[in-house]
């Protein structure tokens, strides 16, 4: 649909592009034209002086003819001759002089024609461009619209499908994760202590297994705290992110800094969790894809809304592709994003300011209760 839309527009810029090109040849013809009308009107009007001129001479010359002709006896031959070739001049000046001002009125006319057409194509080219930047502005806004619904619905649906496979995978990752982990040690200790000797245990054993009891316990507090940190309840928002933070940064060797800009509001249970699955999920993808040395968290709590951004300094992304994402079974920041906008969030991805990738979280703050 995206494609289809996108084919049209560009149809539709094509066709303006052309009018534009058509209205621009226009008016640089007019220009020309007018620039040509004016020489043309100047000389015409030069013509017909000059006619005027003339017809005036050879009037003149006619008549002195006239008298010559007439009174015979007081002019010499030479005299009589000189007036007929001055009326002759004249005349044949004149004749020439008068079919130059009918051609120079033949081509002022055709160019005034011509320009009152040119004109009339200036005008409709105008008004055809003005109704495509109508039709091209109307269909975007309409076009866009209809697109986004139809890209939203297509998440949707893509989105249920994948939750359903998603929430599958974290069961079994779970169940794999408890089997591998403290499964497999009580298993140990167990087998250890039937081992043993019947009502007494030697201290060597004891120590392994307490040891190993440890261990189990750590395993299932870090499963605990991955699931539901208790300190989002007892400390809040950033001393969790913090703790969080620090933790990520010892497995993977990344140095990781969390900021607060502004003082901390309390949230509710929701956006809370929100927030930090987002973060969790952001550093997650840090570690696996980004290559990064260093990300750094801030948290800007202002009067009604709080800005997170999570920024690396790795290979980078240059723009977010929701969709295609999720056709790839890619969830993580596709079900945050999710999560953020049922609680009015957003979240924006892109380049950072000079390199890697920066995510973007904006979050309206509830002054409800924070229970």
């Amino acid at each position: 649909m995206r494609a289809a839309i996108d084919k049209t527009l560009a149809a539709i810029s094509e066709g303006r592009d052309q009018v534009e090109a058509i209205a621009r040849s226009t008016l640089d013809e007019v220009k020309r034209l007018e620039e040509e009308l004016a020489r043309v009107q100047s000389e015409c009007a030069e013509a017909i002086e000059q006619v005027e001129r003339l017809e005036q001479d050879a009037r003149l010359a006619r008549q002195r003819l006239m008298l010559v002709n007439r009174e015979f006896q007081r002019y010499s031959e030479q005299e009589m001759q000189q007036a007929y070739e001055e009326a002759q001049v004249l005349q044949a000046e004149l004749a020439r002089w008068r079919e130059r001002e009918a051609q120079l009125r033949y081509w002022r006319d055709d160019i005034a024609r011509r320009l009152k057409g040119l004109h009339a194509t200036a005008r409709q080219a105008e008004v055809l461009l003005h109704k495509f930047r109508h039709t091209t502005e109307y269909l975007t806004a309409e076009f866009g619209d209809v697109a986004g619904v139809l890209e939203a619905a297509q998440v949707q649906s893509l989105l249920g499908l994948q939750v359903l496979q998603m929430l599958e995978e974290e069961r079994r990752m779970l169940a794999q994760r408890l089997h591998d982990g403290p499964m497999q040690a009580l298993a140990s200790v167990a087998m250890r202590m039937q081992a043993a000797p019947p009502g007494r245990v030697p201290q060597s054993v004891a120590g392994e297994v307490w040891s190993r009891l440890n261990h189990v316990i750590a395993e299932l507090r870090q499963l605990v705290f991955d699931l539901r940190p208790p300190l989002l309840d007892d400390l809040g928002l950033v001393p969790t992110l913090k703790r969080y933070a620090e933790q990520w940064s010892n497995q993977t060797h990344v140095k990781s800094q969390v900021q607060l800009v502004g003082l901390e509001v309390p949230l509710t249970q929701t956006e809370k969790v929100t927030v930090f699955r987002a973060v969790q999920q952001c550093l997650e993808n840090v570690a696996r894809h980004a290559r990064a040395s260093a990300v750094s968290i801030v948290l800007t709590f202002g009067p009604d809304s709080l800005r997170v951004k999570v920024v690396d300094d790795g290979v980078g992304l240059q723009e977010a592709d929701w969709l295609g994402w999720l056709e790839q079974g890619k969830l993580g920041l596709t079900l945050c994003r999710q999560r953020l906008s049922v609680i009015g969030g957003s979240m924006d991805i892109g380049a950072g300011e000079r390199t890697g990738t920066q995510v973007t979280i904006q979050l309206p703050i509830s002054r409800g209760d924070t229970v």
